[in-house]
């Protein structure tokens, strides 16, 4: 396993804890066990835990799938490695306009920009980080960070349906983290659509029964259709609880 604290020098199988040659079920076993643990929900939102929790999210982005697993394992030099042979591969000297360099300086102007983007939605800028943002759409259309920075900043703004489809492709992307669900269930409550919402957050109790966020928004969801509903149905609803709990 690597160590707790990700740094430049690390690339994504150290990240996953994994070999040069797993196998796309070693990645995915290792992913899981490592976003369970690392989930904001379960480490308290820490700042750092945080931080390798996005990069695990990024590396099996990155090593899920064929394709760009393979152009990431050319960009590092594990294309040239013998057969078995696990040891890490020395850096590759690249020309500065080389396609795998181009790719590596393009994802750290993005993991930049996202976090300035985080940064203006904390300040109620949410034209300008989506401005910032949308650039990388076109070379970044699957990554879910993105997604959800945009969804943040759609959502600031009441942009609710254009919200709910940036955090639709984070959600098929990222399936197996319930925070993207449950911002997607935020969204549609926030937009009125409570089906939907439910919808989404069943979807998050699916990965994690105990999401904290994901049952209080059901609950949210109870008391908003409850409110909706004539009085004299809302007193009879409560005389039902009542005798249900006596009997």
């Amino acid at each position: 396993m690597p160590d707790s604290k990700e740094n430049s020098t690390q690339d994504f199988y150290e990240i996953l804890g994994v070999k040069y040659r797993a196998t796309q079920e070693e990645i995915e076993d290792n992913y899981h066990d490592l976003a369970r643990r690392l989930h904001p929900d379960v480490t308290g939102g820490d700042s750092a835990l945080t931080e390798r929790y996005m990069a695990i999210n990024e590396a099996y982005h990155i090593l899920s799938k064929s394709d760009s697993r393979a152009e990431y394992d050319k960009s590092i030099g594990v294309d040239q490695l013998p057969e078995g042979e696990e040891k890490k591969p020395e850096p590759v000297i690249r020309k500065d306009d080389s396609p795998g360099a181009d790719m590596r300086r393009l994802d750290a102007k993005l993991r930049r920009t996202i976090k300035d983007a985080e940064r203006l939605c904390r300040n109620d800028s949410f034209w300008e980080a989506s401005r910032i943002l949308e650039v990388f759409l076109k070379t970044h259309p699957d990554n879910p960070r993105l997604r959800l920075t945009l969804a943040s900043a759609a959502l600031g703004m009441k942009r609710y349906h254009e919200a709910a489809n940036h955090m639709k492709v984070a959600c098929t992307v990222a399936y197996h983290d319930p925070g993207n669900f449950v911002k997607l269930g935020e969204i549609y409550i926030q937009a009125g659509q409570l089906i939907l919402a439910e919808k989404a957050l069943q979807e998050a109790l699916g990965w994690n029964a105990e999401d904290k966020r994901a049952l209080s928004m059901i609950r949210e969801i109870e008391e908003l259709r409850n409110s909706e509903k004539p009085l004299i149905q809302r007193m009879f609803k409560k005389v039902a609880k009542a005798f249900a709990r006596k009997e």
